[in-house]
């Protein structure tokens, strides 16, 4: 409930005490026209006094649930109309564009043949690979890291210990190689190679 100003209900009391001290005095001929003298004093106050309207609702209870009802109506013509898309249809339309933007095999079918027919036209000798047949290679059982049954994980402080010093032992050997001594880059691209067949 709206609070009321006590200045307003003092002005309203003092209004009908000095009415009923002129009804005792003056005839009621001239008590009507004071009362309507002091009515129009109090409507005049009332409308000068820029906090009149302080607690008074800007808006009314009407014109608000109007204002929600035409929002909703609104929210539902736009949802009708296409406007709003599901977050299915939206990873759809994601996925559809990661799968345009991944390379197609035909795309790079074109291309590995044109780059065969560039280096066929080089010479023949120069395009021939050695082969290898690796028998009884290293496995890897089920594992995707990589890692051998045995070999200590790096994840594990006794492991991660102990590959740490491996690979101080094996820098150290690498460090004292003739053959590293002479030529580095040459000695890294053969130990690349090992590694990568």
């Amino acid at each position: 409930m709206v609070a009321k100003r006590r200045g307003h209900l003092r002005t309203k009391a003092a209004a009908r005490l000095a009415m009923t001290k002129s009804t005792e005095d003056a005839p009621t001929s001239m008590i009507k026209s004071d009362i309507g003298t002091d009515m129009a004093d109090t409507a005049m106050h009332m409308d000068e006094d820029p906090r009149a309207f302080l607690h008074q609702a800007k808006e009314s209870k009407r014109d608000k649930s109007e204002q929600k009802s035409q929002q909703f109506l609104a929210r539902i013509k736009e949802s009708s109309l296409g406007a709003g898309i599901s977050k299915s249809s939206l990873r759809r339309r994601k996925r559809k564009l990661r799968d345009r933007l991944k390379p197609r095999m035909d795309d790079l079918l074109v291309s590995l043949e044109q780059e065969v027919d560039i280096a066929g036209n080089d010479g023949k000798e120069e395009n021939k690979r050695k082969q290898v047949n690796v028998i009884g290679g290293p496995k890897t059982e089920g594992n995707s890291s990589g890692l051998k049954k045995n070999q200590p994980s790096i994840r594990k402080q006794k492991g991660a210990k102990l590959l740490n010093t491996r690979e101080a032992d094996r820098f150290q050997t690498v460090l004292h190689n003739v053959q590293f001594q002479q030529s580095p880059f040459a000695t890294l691209k053969e130990v690349i190679k090992m590694r990568s067949e």
